[in-house]
């Protein structure tokens, strides 16, 4: 199944999970829990769907609607303007708000930046054998990650051009649609693995990155941001990773 026909499939499955069973859902599920980039896509819709839903639950009813529909094929019931029918007016409202809504909460602003996390761990268990984020060209930015002792969550800590990156050939890969460049370095014998994309691709908000910790396999991922940039580093255990942020 391709994503596009999973995402078919899925725009009509309820927030709330009760089509979770439902084996009309069973492949187009199975594909969002394979592919990252399907699965962050469905996460979001499912909470703009019940963000919409549960303010349209605020919307009451007028009193006067039940007579009003009563009392709709009466042709003695006096023509009121449209805008003075209490029906249309609620149902005004409603479009109202799910128009707002629809401004809020963008169904595809970008990943949030706990996300880049996730997708980085996903992507070293499924091919570390694979990775070659050390060209020989960038043996100096590699040093000084290797060498620093400041946090790398530290503001100036790192300092990574990503069109260096991309001129150099480092390793790079899709989130979603957005660019993001992976860059190993050596700390004190232990490999690690930073990940960093365009602040500008990402949802606004910020992430505390000892609180976000994410573990799969033997690693452990945290992300963060600064003006500029977001950043995944993944770690072979807690220990090693929170010896750097």
């Amino acid at each position: 199944m391709k994503n596009q026909e999973a995402k078919f499939i899925l725009g009509a499955y309820r927030p709330d999970g009760q089509d979770a069973g439902d084996p009309m859902f069973a492949e187009a599920l199975s594909q969002a829990e394979r592919d990252p980039d399907l699965r962050i896509w469905f996460e979001r819709g499912r909470k703009f769907d019940t963000t919409v839903s549960e303010k349209i639950r605020t919307l009451a009813p007028p009193p006067e609607l039940r007579a009003a529909i009563l009392a709709g094929g009466r042709a003695s019931q006096p023509r009121l303007r449209w805008w003075t029918n209490p029906l249309w007016m609620a149902a005004a409202a409603a479009v109202v708000i799910i128009a707002t809504l629809s401004v809020m909460v963008p169904r595809s602003s970008g990943p949030a930046i706990a996300d880049l996390a996730s997708f980085a761990l996903n992507d070293l268990n499924q091919a570390h054998g694979e990775h070659v984020g050390r060209p020989p060209g960038l043996s100096p930015l590699q040093m000084q990650l290797g060498e620093t002792r400041t946090p790398l969550t530290a503001g100036g800590a790192i300092k990574i051009d990503l069109e260096e990156l991309r001129r150099k050939k480092c390793r790079s890969i899709r989130l979603g649609g957005r660019e993001v460049f992976e860059l190993c370095f050596n700390r004190d014998g232990t490999w690690y693995h930073l990940f960093a994309a365009r602040r500008t691709d990402f949802s606004p908000g910020a992430v505390d990155p000892k609180l976000l910790i994410r573990s799969q396999g033997e690693f452990v991922a945290t992300a963060w941001a600064d003006s500029n940039l977001v950043y995944a580093l993944v770690a072979p255990g807690s220990e090693a990773l929170r010896r750097l942020i």
